[in-house]
This record gives structure tokens, C-alpha cells and sequence, in this order.
């Protein structure tokens, strides 16, 4: 039997059996779960945009087994429910895992939400694993195929000026507040913009509010993010890309958005952005070990990008969905 437990992450003790449970779920050699600072500043955070819970789950002796998250997004797509079950290896097969995800749906339907969404991984290489299993045979389809690619440190970058008088620029901490409201723009047209699923997924909502709010989170959880924009011979934001880098690990660096605005694409952008970040990031690359990134399966100019840069593939993500 298997016991649920909404979880306060204000208690000491029992967010570190829930982080422990968290951290020895994650056992693909690729996967890069967050630190205990990371999601405890997440699970805290009362922000305006998104609502982030989650549950501890007990054996019959009080141990705990596994633990499950849900977030609701707040200004956009408010039929939809981001969930995460996590069991440690020792501790599948036993039903827990489908208990906890029983309660991360009850959890997303008293908040009047009809998907569930989950990221779920598996090794390249093969077709499949544990995680994809438990996913399907729940009823969840697989909406998307995304890759997950790696390169190693430190490395020898590919020439990537940038052409037809487009100009880059780059700023850690906060955006330069003439470009905020724009930014905030780019921020929120990835959905729209990169391949996706069929599922109908909304594009996420980015006002100023949510840039000065997400920078000040990214600063309490001990991450610092390398921004480069580029700039049109016009003067308006056509792309920008973002490295993130955290302080609880030293080894691995993070590429999140990256995007370039269909008018703009043909320019050579993509490859000099991030080509551009990863130089203006030398010093905070140094000692580091791997640079992960992801996107689309499909999305063959950024996977020819990413390769130009000597990234390898070393798994999958899938994005997966449940309609109620």
C-alpha cells in the first residue's frame, strides 16, 4: 500500500527525503535532475504565473518510496497540468509510482485541468525504457521526440561571425531595461516558433513582471544566465539564445531557449549565437565538464547547428500527454 503526503518544503526533513527520493529516481547517466537548492526555491516561490506542488509517497513502514510534482500554469494553456513521478529503482513495480501519479491527477482535476503533460527519458540507442513503459501503459502518447545532446569541454568552436549587419549583444543578470518588454516578447513565441507536437499547446505568457521575476529566481536558486541577443539592422530583438550555469553543479552547463524569428532565419543567426555565448561565457565554462542542449527531433537547422559545434547524441526526451 502506498501512502501520499502533500509536501511542505519549508519542513527540513522531510524535503530532504523527498529531494533523496527525487535524486535516486534519476539513474539514466545522462540525466541532470536539480539540485536540492534548485527545487526548494521552485516548491517556495509564490509567483503569479505558476503554481508548483508536490507529494511524498510511503510504504507501509513510513518509508518513503518516491515522490511526484505537479505545476499549473497560471496565465496560459489552463487546461493543462506539467506532472513528474519519480521512484527510486529499488522501490519499482510495487504500485507506487502509479499511486503517486493517481494523486498528481487529482491534484491537476480539482484545479479544473484535462492534460496531463510529462518529459519522459530514454538512452540513444535504443527505442525505449522503463520510464517510456510506465508512461504508455497509463495512457500516455507520445507528443514529441526531442534530443538530447552533449558536448564536451572544453572545445574547439566553429567560426561564427555574424553577417548582413546584424550585431549581437550580451548581458548576465538583468536585461537591459530598454530591451525588457521586447525580450519578454522572444521569451514567449518558442512554443509558436519551434516544431511541436500536436497537442495545442499555448505560447507561454512573458510580460516584463515575469522577466525581473524569473531573473531574481535564477539568482536565489545559485544560477547564473549568459544571454546573447541579435540585433537587426532595424534595431528590433531577432533572436537570442541563453546558457545557464549553476552553482550547486560545477560540471554541467545548460542550453535553454534559442530562438530566431522566422524573418530573420537565413543569416547564419542560430550558429552565431550560440557560438557568441559560449565565448562570452569563457570564464564561467572554465573547469566545467559538458554543455547539454535540447530541441526537436525534427528540427533539422538547429540539429545542424548543434553539430557544427560538436555536439553528440546521448538520449531522448519525449514529451508526452494524457487527455482526461
Amino acid at each position: 500500500m502506498t501512502t501520499l503526503e502533500p509536501l511542505d518544503p519549508r519542513d527540513d526533513a522531510r524535503y530532504a527525503a523527498y529531494h533523496a527520493a527525487y535524486l535516486a529516481a534519476h539513474d539514466d547517466s545522462w540525466d541532470r535532475p536539480y539540485s536540492a537548492r534548485e527545487r526548494r526555491v521552485e516548491l517556495l516561490d509564490e509567483s503569479p504565473y505558476v503554481s508548483t506542488s508536490a507529494v511524498l509517497a510511503r510504504d507501509e513502514s513510513g518509508a518513503v518510496v518516491g515522490a511526484g510534482l505537479v505545476e499549473l500554469p497560471l496565465k496560459d494553456n489552463h487546461t493543462l497540468a506539467y506532472v513528474e513521478v519519480t521512484v527510486p529503482p529499488e522501490h519499482r513495480g510495487r504500485g507506487h509510482g502509479s499511486a503517486i501519479l493517481a494523486s498528481l491527477d487529482e491534484l491537476a482535476a480539482a484545479a479544473g485541468r484535462t492534460t496531463l503533460f510529462a518529459e519522459v527519458r530514454w538512452p540513444a540507442g535504443s527505442e525505449g525504457s522503463v520510464r517510456t513503459a510506465f508512461a504508455e501503459a497509463r495512457g500516455f502518447r507520445r507528443d514529441l521526440t526531442d534530443a538530447h545532446r552533449v558536448l564536451v569541454l572544453p572545445a574547439t568552436l566553429p567560426q561564427a561571425q555574424v553577417q548582413d549587419d546584424y550585431v549581437l549583444r550580451s548581458w548576465r543578470g538583468p536585461c537591459p531595461q530598454e530591451w525588457v518588454a521586447e525580450y519578454a516578447g522572444l521569451l514567449s513565441l518558442l512554443v509558436q516558433e519551434a516544431p511541436s507536437g500536436d497537442y495545442p499547446l499555448e505560447n507561454e505568457f512573458f510580460d516584463a513582471g515575469r522577466v525581473r521575476r524569473d531573473e531574481a529566481l535564477l539568482a536565489t536558486q545559485g544560477r547564473v544566465m549568459q544571454v546573447v541577443v541579435a540585433v537587426s539592422p532595424d534595431g528590433v530583438l531577432a533572436g537570442h539564445t541563453q546558457l545557464v550555469f549553476s552553482e550547486s553543479d560545477r560540471d554541467d552547463v545548460f542550453q535553454w531557449d534559442t530562438l530566431v524569428l522566422p524573418e530573420h532565419r537565413g543569416h547564419g543567426l542560430g550558429l552565431s549565437l550560440k557560438v557568441s555565448a559560449m565565448q562570452e561565457s569563457d570564464d564561467l565554462l572554465a573547469g566545467r565538464a559538458y554543455v547539454h542542449t535540447f530541441n526537436a527531433a525534427s528540427n533539422a537547422p538547429m540539429i545542424a547547428v548543434n553539430e557544427a559545434m560538436g555536439f553528440r547524441l546521448v538520449g531522448w526526451l519525449g514529451e508526452y500527454v494524457r487527455e482526461r
